[in-house]
């Protein structure tokens, strides 16, 4: 089976990482530990609850297999690997260097699925980039994608397992057919799936939650990039439902652009003379940057210049000329070659000049902008969060257009809010707060060390909040004030974003109890201790205090957006 490692839960995260390697390193060699020290200063990883130099301290052992930063970052420099963002140096496969693909990541800032999505659909093995266990010639993505499209739009997750990530071969209709015949087997009865895991696990030696964890970074890639999503599916015999991860149209739409796609493979492409292997691989390199948003315009003369190759390449290889091809060179080439048909300059050992090397000036080889391309998004996710705030402000205006006063409107406001779950509640809260001028974010889902649901910045000092949303509790409780409390004390001892002791920690809610003794005496007896002030915001209350602020401020035309 295919095993994927499983270093974080969302891929907002695993990005972050990569770009925070890239910005400190970029130019120069890289170990693990460079690494490690890269996404800790990033506030990206802790260790033991601490941040920083501390959480570098605090993980660090004698016996590297128990370092547990060092070990989580491995996991990462693994995927990055296969994603074709880093590259092993020929000295060493624990040293690495950043590929062109990898700055393209970076120079789509937050605009990164589309490319991630391209480079996941790149992974293939056998490859010269990354060595795996088994006999595989797959390519895993693209495979889910298409089994899934054979099987109703969807696969559960041991389905998965049995199915794409433990097929020797996918490269032929045969192939593909026996996979999702072997998979429409197992939804004949819940002890189908059973018995077909149970049979894996013995012939692998490997426990079946093992087996499960090596599917956690595939079915988060599915899912982040929105290609996925939760559903139901019955078996065959009796009346039980099954979990499955169902295609959305988005999905759907890419599972059907593999299927008439020419799927390259690296044993095709090596049986190439160099020129046409390069021209094939430029091309199938940008025509990949152009499907994930990013503008050929620099690179066009010398795709022109590659036209011929290019053609006598696919007609050595039984390819029509006007097929879409799937082939990633940066995960799939030999390192020589890849620097061959991607010339960059040589990577510096920490501490040379990073720029010098970068310019070109104490190599020799030039920089690689000529091959380079610009990405050309419409709107950013930052347009996007500005475009949501103007969305709640046109809702707020339309709110007091309907009703006679600020207290009614900002009343309504609050009760069309009455069933919002977190990911609705959450950001409307910081929405609300950027509306009135302060500076807020919320907080990124599966970051542990972020215990706070968002922040609220006071004259670049930040103040933490916590967020309870009505379909959490209708009306805030005691467990808000604790939770509030170890907020400012985590953020106080472990730092992470600037503070002061002094600056509340702030309790956001949809309602607040009738009877507010309990809440008030235990806000009393921390302040009493802790000299913490502790303050709650519950909007259907307080909303007469924070919506009617934001209509106040919206109506006169002095909101912040």
């Amino acid at each position: 089976m295919l095993r994927f490692p499983n270093p974080g839960s969302t891929m907002s995260n695993f990005v972050a990482v990569y770009v925070a390697a890239f910005e400190r390193y970029r130019g120069q060699v890289v170990t693990l530990d460079d690494i490690v020290r890269a996404t800790v200063e990033a506030n990206l990883a802790t260790s033991s609850g601490h941040m920083g130099s501390e959480a570098i301290t605090r993980s660090t052992r004698a016996d590297r297999s128990r370092d547990p930063l060092y070990n989580q970052l491995k996991m990462y420099a693994e995927l990055f690997r296969s994603l074709g963002w880093l590259r092993s140096t020929t000295s060493s496969a624990l040293s690495y260097t950043f590929t062109l693909l990898g700055e393209q990541v970076v120079a789509a800032g937050r605009q990164w699925r589309p490319l991630l999505g391209e480079t996941v659909l790149g992974i293939a093995y056998p490859s010269h980039v990354l060595d795996v266990r088994g006999n595989h010639d797959v390519r895993p993505f693209a495979t889910i994608l298409r089994t899934m499209l054979a099987c109703n739009d969807g696969l559960a997750r041991d389905e998965m397992i049995v199915g794409p990530l433990s097929a020797s071969s996918d490269r032929s209709p045969a192939d593909m057919q026996g996979i999702a015949q072997s998979i429409m087997k197992l939804r004949e009865s819940p002890a189908s799936a059973k018995q077909a895991l149970e049979a894996l696990q013995m012939e692998r030696g490997i426990q079946v939650t093992t087996l499960r964890n090596y599917t956690r970074w595939p079915i988060a890639i599915l899912r982040d990039l929105g290609w996925t999503g939760k559903d139901r599916e019955p078996y065959r015999k009796g009346n039980k439902t099954f979990e499955v991860h169902r295609l959305t149209p988005l999905g759907k739409e890419k599972a059907q652009i593999l299927e008439e796609m020419a799927d390259l493979r690296i044993d095709q492409v090596d049986q190439l003379p160099f020129a046409q292997k390069r021209a094939l691989s430029r091309h199938a390199h940008f025509a990949m940057m152009e499907r994930a948003g990013f503008d050929l315009a620099s690179v066009s003369d010398q795709l022109q210049r590659d036209e011929t190759a290019r053609r006598e390449a696919l007609t050595t290889l039984g390819i029509s000329n006007g097929e879409a091809i799937l082939f990633s060179p940066f995960q799939a080439l030999s390192i020589k070659d890849s620097s061959d048909i991607f010339p960059t300059p040589e990577a510096a050992p920490v501490g040379r000049s990073v720029q010098a090397v970068i310019d070109g000036t104490d190599i020799g080889r030039g920089s690689r902008d000529h091959l380079f391309v610009e990405p050309t998004f419409v709107e950013s996710e930052a347009e996007a969060e500005g475009a949501e705030v103007n969305a709640l402000k046109a809702e707020l205006l339309s709110f007091h257009e309907r009703h006679s006063s600020l207290r009614r409107a900002a009343q309504a406001f609050a009760e069309s809010r009455r069933r919002d779950i977190q990911g609705q509640f959450y950001p409307l809260i910081t929405h609300l707060l950027r509306l009135l001028g302060f500076e807020s974010d919320y907080s990124r889902a599966g970051v542990n060390y972020q215990r706070w649901d968002a922040c609220v910045w006071l004259h670049g000092f930040a103040v933490p909040i916590e967020i309870k949303s009505p379909t959490e509790e209708l009306y805030l409780s005691t467990k808000a004030i604790r939770q509030a409390i170890e907020n400012k004390v985590i953020l106080l001892a472990r730092g992470g974003l600037k503070t002061h002791r002094d600056l509340s920690t702030l309790i956001v809610g949809y309602q607040i109890p009738n009877e507010r003794g309990d809440m008030s005496t235990l806000i009393d007896d921390v302040y009493a201790t802790c000299s913490v002030p502790d303050d709650h915001i519950a909007p259907r209350r307080s909303a007469l205090f924070m919506a009617r602020s934001v209509l106040n401020e919206v109506r006169d035309g002095r909101s912040a957006c």
